[in-house]
């Protein structure tokens, strides 16, 4: 499991889950959304000109070299391109 801190007491929270990941926002220890996607969506959503992520209570968006993390279309935080690429290697 890797975690991403993000400002506010939220973390991102990326598990193994068989062969997805399960994208998980919590709140301290509340789980307020969760997706699930496979490595090689996430890989391409990080090489392609595509810009949104995901549909409903968790999106991502990419940004320069930034992915903005939204809850119910709200800003909660980013993390980096690179962290993200990284993270999906392990």
């Amino acid at each position: 499991m890797i975690q991403f801190n993000l400002p506010g007491n939220l973390t991102l929270l990326l598990e193994p889950a068989n062969k997805k990941f399960r994208l998980v926002l919590i709140d301290g220890t509340q789980e307020l959304a969760c997706r699930k996607e496979t490595r090689t969506n996430l890989k391409r959503f990080i090489t392609s000109t595509e810009s949104q992520l995901f549909k409903g209570r968790l999106q991502l968006y990419k940004n320069d070299d930034a992915i903005i993390i939204k809850l119910k279309g709200e800003d909660v935080g980013a993390i980096t391109l690179s962290e993200l690429e990284k993270a999906l290697e392990t």
